[in-house]
């Protein structure tokens, strides 16, 4: 069973189509030239490829790991041959601009894609994960000589990338970074340093890689309004020749053991610099959404392919029973059912919320009403951090309770399940740890515009309560909705109450408990939109849509009021 993968895919497509309505982003010019037919068949396209290609290497990876030889990274057996047929397919365009090779189709279809892709080897997906980075970044920043260079290659996959932020003393405190860009007078830079964390910082993929380095040049201010953004080619352009980047080691990690995660040092690299000098960082925060969106969709994905073997091996495996008669299926056991519904229904509502954030980027990028383009996104904004917060936090829950289900054989490697614990573990780490993703919220997001982005949310899902019935299919996921946006908006008025007052220290105490509040409420918000949708679904199945509404609603819930309770606490020691 190890090397199985099953796509989620007729759950994707439900939401997309029933509960996302993709089919109005079609309408939009950008993407006219397709429809959501078009979109199904590359999604179902897809995910034959994600089973049948990386499904099978994702415990190879796992197993080998990447490996330094001479200097150069080797990928595990079966990586290099996926990575031409994900290539040859196209894949690395799917929402990219056709101007540059891409197909320019709806992020919300990348997305769904990436959750597929994430869920079949996630080790295999970071790296495509920088190829539309740091093609997103160039587009925006590079001049037109430039971009016509490079992201061509990076859209088409021939080329490598990545992003390159981190040193040893600089992790989140980005400020600190050291890296030195000294100019040239051919208007190119010199760039030496040291930067950690690199994924995919080299590989055999392909022969060029094109590093985004943050450095400061010698006069920069200190700090982060001195640090200016570089593109450094891991081959010299003209000449054909390795420039001065070299991978020192690779990191030994908990998982991801394919993903080769490299110590880089930059030895009087040729760079060239993207945008205004010391405006790097500004440039860098033009993905923040891209690059969020991308690894909030990590948690989903893991924990619908953890979820699907649990069910499964639930399904299968015989164990206890009465002592006269035969073994009954572990599916039949009520712990075992509880947990299942657990995972299905955290999973499903943390894929909707990706997908929802995912079409509002695509609405804010191309809307034509520029009013619709605005609110689109302040909405996503506001959900992209809860989206990655407690998207990795359900993925490592689901994953971890995929071992319980399986119990020994989940422990041991033949299962395929202890992997997904190890290897989702690091999107509570990585793109801002979940820490930083809640203080976002919280003193960024929801200060900004005197929670302006909050009360979009609020209307949009006081308009769902609104136009959905009390019917037996809705009625419990409806009331625990409203009275989880109740308790959600006095949450909310204390956060600002906080502000106001000045007490900073308390506001960031809070925010991780004010940004789980709100994924757990915004869930409750998908869950009611998809029993609405689902209500000819078969109410005999243990996770139908309406089961899990209910079980949403009665079990999962009523936690609300504990996260209410912590962040309405006086820390001065009374209520």
């Amino acid at each position: 069973m190890s090397d199985s993968y099953t796509a989620p895919l007729d759950d994707s497509l439900f939401i997309l189509e029933r509960v996302i309505r993709w089919d109005r982003l079609f309408d939009l010019p950008a993407y006219r030239h397709a429809d959501s037919d078009l979109a199904g068949t590359v999604l179902t396209e897809g995910a034959k490829f994600c089973e049948q290609v990386l499904g099978p290497i994702n415990a190879i990876g796992d197993e080998q790991g990447s490996v330094l030889q001479a200097g150069r990274v080797k990928t595990p057996d079966g990586f290099r041959e996926a990575y031409r047929e994900f290539t040859a397919a196209g894949w690395p365009g799917l929402d990219m601009p056709e101007e540059y090779g891409g197909q320019q189709l709806p992020l919300t279809v990348q997305v769904a894609f990436a959750e597929m892709m994430n869920g079949a080897c996630l080790s295999f997906a970071m790296l495509p994960l920088m190829l539309r980075a740091g093609s997103r970044l160039l587009i925006d920043h590079a001049d037109e000589e430039l971009k016509q260079r490079v992201v061509p290659k990076l859209v088409s996959g021939e080329w490598g990338a990545t992003i390159c932020i981190t040193e040893a003393q600089a992790g989140s405190d980005v400020g600190r970074i050291r890296t030195l860009a000294r100019p040239e007078a051919d208007g190119s830079y010199r760039l030496s340093g040291t930067k950690i964390f690199i994924t995919y910082g080299d590989q055999d993929f392909t022969e060029q890689i094109i590093h985004l380095v943050l450095a400061r040049t010698p006069d920069a201010p200190p700090g982060t309004r001195g640090i200016s953004l570089f593109l450094v080619p891991g081959i010299l352009f003209d000449s054909g020749q390795t420039n001065g980047v070299r991978v020192e080691r690779l990191e030994k990690k908990m998982g991801l053991k394919a993903s080769p995660t490299c110590v880089l040092n930059l030895e009087d690299a040729t760079g060239y610099r993207i945008g205004e000098q010391n405006r790097g960082l500004n440039a860098m925060f033009t993905m923040v959404n891209l690059m969020r969106l991308e690894v909030s969709v990590q948690g989903p994905a893991i924990g619908a392919a953890a979820t699907a073997k649990a069910l499964e091996y639930a399904r299968e495996r015989p164990q206890g029973g009465p002592p006269d008669a035969g073994a009954v299926r572990i599916m039949e056991h009520a712990d075992v059912r509880r947990m299942l519904l657990i995972m299905h229904c955290r999973n499903m509502a943390m894929r909707a919320l990706v997908f929802e954030a995912a079409s509002n980027l695509d609405i804010a990028q191309n809307g034509t009403d520029e009013d619709e383009r605005r609110r689109a996104l302040q909405l996503a904004e506001y959900l992209l951090p809860v989206c990655k917060a407690c998207g990795s936090e359900a993925g490592f829950e689901v994953a971890s309770m995929a071992v319980q289900v399986f119990g020994g054989h989940g422990y041991i490697t033949e299962s395929g399940v202890e992997q997904y614990v190890r290897d989702v573990r690091v999107a509570a780490i990585y793109e801002g740890t979940n820490g930083i993703q809640a203080l976002d919220l919280v003193t960024r997001k929801l200060l900004r515009d005197q929670g302006a982005r909050f009360w979009i949310l609020a209307d949009r899902i006081t308009a769902t309560l609104a136009g959905t019935g009390t019917a037996e299919q809705t009625a419990q996921i409806h009331q625990a909705t409203q009275t989880g946006l109740a308790v959600l908006e006095r949450s909310t008025q204390f956060v600002l109450q906080l502000a106001g007052e000045g007490r900073q220290r308390d506001m960031e105490f809070i925010a991780k408990d004010y940004c789980q509040l709100t994924g757990l409420v915004a869930g409750a918000w998908m869950w009611l939109r998809i029993a609405r949708a689902g209500a000819d679904a078969d109410q005999d199945d243990l996770l139908s849509h309406g089961n899990c509404a209910r079980f949403y609603a009665e079990y999962l819930m009523p936690e609300m009021h504990a996260l209410a309770h912590r962040i309405n606490i006086d820390f001065n020691g009374s209520d």
